[in-house]
Order: C-alpha cells, then sequence, then structure tokens
C-alpha cells in the first residue's frame, strides 16, 4: 500500500535529502507535495484535492514555527512526523506526546522506524498535538503534566500523578495506575526512563520503574524492596540500589544506605 506523503522543509538541501532517503530507504512512500513555509503547509492541508497519509514537518521556518500553521488547521486526518535538529527537551516534548521525530541529520534506521509506525487516517493526531503544544516551552522545561502512551487501541493521554510504576515485560511496559487501571504500551521500559527520571520517577530493577511519590516503605537489603501504598512488592536490584538512594537524598537530603 502507498503511503503518500507530504514535506515542509525550508532547506532545499534538506528536502532533496530526504526525499532521496525515503525513495531508498522507504519505497512505499510517494512524496506528492512539498513546501517550505507555515503559509505552504496551510495550502496545502486545506487543498481537498491534494491528499496525503503523513506530512514531514520540520519545526523551525522562516514564517515561524510549525505549530502555528498546525494551530489552524481544523480537520487533520494525516499523521506527523517531525524533522528536527538535535534538542533534548523538544524531544522529550515528542516522546510524552507520542509523535514521532527523526534529527537532523537523518539517519536511515531512524527514518525507518519512523515510517513503520504512520497511522494514516489517525483520529489522535489532534489530541496529540495539543499534548506536544502544551509541553513544548523551553522556558517551563519541568510543564509535563500528561504523558500519551502508545497502546495497541490507540494512544492514552494519562497524568504522570496518576501513574503509580511501570512494568516491563519483554518489549512492552505495562503502566499501573492509581486505581487499578492498566495501560499496555509498545515499547520498551527503556523508552521511557530518560524522559520520567525528572519527574519522581526512578528505575529500580530491570523491570521496574517507580513514582517515588507512591513508595510506602522500603526494606532494607543486598538490594531491598519496596512496598507501595497499594501493597505491591517491587524488588530491587543490587545494580539499581543507588539509583534509588540518590534519588532519596535529593528529594529527603538525607543520606541512605
Amino acid at each position: 500500500m502507498i503511503t503518500r506523503a507530504l514535506i515542509i522543509e525550508d532547506e532545499p538541501e534538506g528536502l532533496e535529502n530526504l526525499k532521496n532517503l525515503l525513495r531508498m530507504c522507504c519505497p512505499d512512500v510517494d512524496v506528492v507535495a512539498e513546501g517550505g513555509s507555515n503559509a505552504d503547509l496551510l495550502r496545502l492541508a486545506e487543498d481537498r484535492s491534494n491528499r496525503f497519509d503523513v506530512a514531514f514537518l520540520d519545526i523551525s521556518l522562516p514564517d515561524g514555527l510549525v505549530f502555528q500553521a498546525l494551530q489552524q488547521i481544523e480537520e487533520m486526518p494525516f499523521d506527523i512526523i517531525f524533522v528536527t535538529a538535535w534538542d533534548k527537551y523538544a524531544i522529550r516534548a515528542f516522546e510524552f506526546a507520542a509523535i514521532d521525530y527523526v534529527t537532523k541529520p537523518i539517519e536511515r534506521e531512524e527514518l525507518i522506524r519512523a515510517v513503520s509506525r504512520i497511522k494514516p487516517r489517525n483520529q489522535d493526531t489532534k489530541e496529540r498535538l495539543e499534548v506536544l503544544q502544551q509541553t513544548y516551552n523551553p522556558n517551563t522545561p519541568n510543564a509535563f503534566n500528561k504523558i500519551g502512551i502508545s497502546a495497541m487501541d490507540g494512544v492514552h493521554f494519562v497524568r504522570l500523578a496518576d501513574i503509580t510504576r511501570l512494568e516491563a515485560e519483554n518489549n512492552y511496559t505495562h503502566f499501573l495506575l492509581n486505581g487499578g487501571n492498566r495501560i499496555t504500551a509498545s515499547r520498551t521500559i527503556k523508552a521511557y526512563e530518560d524522559a520520567l527520571i525528572s519527574f519522581n520517577f526512578v528505575r529500580v530493577h530491570k523491570k521496574h520503574i517507580v513514582n517515588m511519590n507512591f513508595m510506602k516503605t522500603y526494606i532494607k537489603g543486598e538490594g531491598g524492596y519496596l512496598i507501595m501504598e497499594n501493597g505491591d512488592s517491587i524488588e530491587v536490584s543490587r545494580r539499581q540500589k543507588v539509583n534509588l538512594m540518590d534519588a532519596l537524598k535529593r528529594t529527603h537530603g538525607e543520606t541512605w544506605k
């Protein structure tokens, strides 16, 4: 099945590079339209005769950030892949909103990975963008309050404060929520570790990341284990014990052993 693509990129060299990579690595992607500004994106998105399944969007354009145009598009029956220069904060915002991206210079494997997750006629694109626009603000790097979790049935948007812990199972991650609900994400637990570490989450085992706000008791031992507020017992590995001790020291200002 052919995937019809739009590219918005203001640098001619970057535009040709992406087109060539798609031609070589993703032959099922057909670039049907291209532009280099927010104005081009608005014009092409509103042209009902020019339908596409995915838009590759550079963030910084001559007439402003691409979000300015995206906010004006009422119907968005296409998926989005952002193309951006390396920006740790922006990438964390993409991950929290469950939006795919590739970084410049574009790597073949990264592009193939992003293209493999395209969902044409995606019904939740607008909602994911709303989460992204709420969090993409370099002046307030800790403004995140929700995370988008990509599951088999769609993307679930969950408040960080409602997540008690994450549990790994092969290439999947179970999000355990306050109240007993569970959401299973089709990504490894490692993919979430770096994004959550700044928000009182700590890796305590190869299978477990916990929200420190739901910890009740730490039972000492070689690694020890945690008792969560809901009664769950979570093993702390000897290797990860130092992470827990450092996190407790940061939050409580004491030396833990």
